[in-house]
C-alpha cells in the first residue's frame, strides 16, 4: 500500500502538468473576456505565478480554515441548543379592576355654543290682573 505522501506528490505533479499544458491566451475585449482575439482586445496574463509548494500550502490553509469554521459552527449550535426558546409572558385574561379616585363633584359645564333661555318658568304666562286694573 502506498503512503499518503506519495499519492499527494503524484496528484500535485499531474495537476501542474495539466495546468501548464492547458494554458491558453485570454483576451479582454472592452468589458468582456474571450478566448478569441478581437479588434481592440488585449492579452491578459492568467498564469498562476505560484510554485507547486505554494499552491499546496494555500490548499492546506484553506482546508484548515474550513475545519475551524465547522468546529466553530458546531460549538455555536451546541450553545444555542442550551438556551431555552423565548416565550412571551402570558397576558392577563381578566381586565384590571378600576380604582376609585376621590374627586370633587362634577360641575355642569356650559356648552360652547349659545342657547337662549327664557327668564320665566313655564306656566307663568298669566299677568297679574290686580296690577293692570289700577291704571
Amino acid at each position: 500500500m502506498r503512503s499518503h505522501g506519495q499519492i499527494a506528490a503524484v496528484l500535485i505533479a499531474f495537476g501542474s502538468i495539466a495546468s501548464t499544458a492547458g494554458a491558453q491566451a485570454i483576451y479582454r475585449c472592452g468589458n468582456s473576456y474571450s478566448q478569441q482575439p478581437c479588434a481592440a482586445g488585449s492579452v491578459v496574463e492568467a498564469d498562476d505565478p505560484r510554485s507547486a509548494s505554494q499552491r499546496e500550502q494555500a490548499a492546506q490553509v484553506a482546508r484548515k480554515d474550513a475545519r475551524l469554521a465547522n468546529e466553530i459552527e458546531r460549538d455555536r449550535l451546541k450553545q444555542e441548543a442550551k438556551v431555552p426558546a423565548y416565550k412571551p409572558p402570558l397576558q392577563d385574561t381578566v381586565p384590571p379592576k378600576p380604582t376609585k379616585v376621590a374627586s370633587a363633584p362634577i360641575k355642569a359645564k356650559k356648552p360652547p355654543y349659545f342657547t337662549a333661555v327664557s327668564p320665566k318658568k313655564p306656566g307663568d304666562d298669566t299677568k297679574k290682573k290686580g296690577s293692570a286694573d289700577k291704571s
